[in-house]
């Protein structure tokens, strides 16, 4: 896939075969991941390749994410949402947990770290779509969840940037329409 088409084509996945991806396809990923650039080449990033007991954990933790979010957790709903937040992710062939390092001492550089490690994650999609492998980077409670951190184990000097779930696409959406011309400022 050439390179403009992939950056225009790209989607956000949320439903996903249950077909396995190749080692060799997150490998490629991973090679373009490393290359995003970055700041005094910190090289910032820690990506988490999850598969097997641990991506069970991870699903197991995130149904009860999904309970907790019900102030009835024994209704119906909640079962069956936490059952849904199990599924997705117990189905899925990888789940990756990026991380990036954390400098409480120096705020600037945990930004540029921050926004290195984003771009690595942007590699890594990218590459991976070029694949025909879909990715949704999921944020929110998850990632910031202690359990979840020692699940994989990241350290305390890692900060979780994103869950990425990746597969083949079940289905691709239609692009959402874009604001480029109120988003530029041409300026002479």
């Amino acid at each position: 896939m050439e390179l403009t088409e992939g950056l225009l084509k790209r989607r956000t996945i949320y439903s996903f075969k249950k077909d396995d991806v190749d080692l060799e396809i997150i490998e490629k990923a991973l090679d373009c991941a490393v290359m995003a650039p970055n700041h005094k080449m910190t090289e910032p990033w820690h990506f988490y390749a999850v598969r097997g007991k641990t991506k069970e954990k991870l699903a197991e933790r995130k149904k009860e994410l999904k309970w907790e979010g019900f102030l009835d957790q024994d209704s119906e709903r909640a079962q069956r949402a936490g059952e849904a937040a199990y599924t997705y992710i117990a189905e899925l062939p990888w789940v990756m947990v990026v991380t990036t390092h954390r400098y409480s001492v120096d705020p600037v550089r945990e930004k540029e770290d921050y926004a290195a490690t984003s771009c690595a994650v942007q590699n890594f999609q990218l590459a991976a779509w070029a694949e025909g492998v879909g990715s949704k980077w999921s944020t929110g409670q998850f990632v910031k969840d202690q359990k979840v951190r020692d699940i994989v184990g990241a350290g305390e000097e890692e900060e979780i940037v994103g869950v990425i779930y990746l597969g083949y696409p079940e289905e691709i959406p239609n692009p959402k329409k874009r604001h480029r011309k109120e988003m530029v400022s041409w300026l002479e």
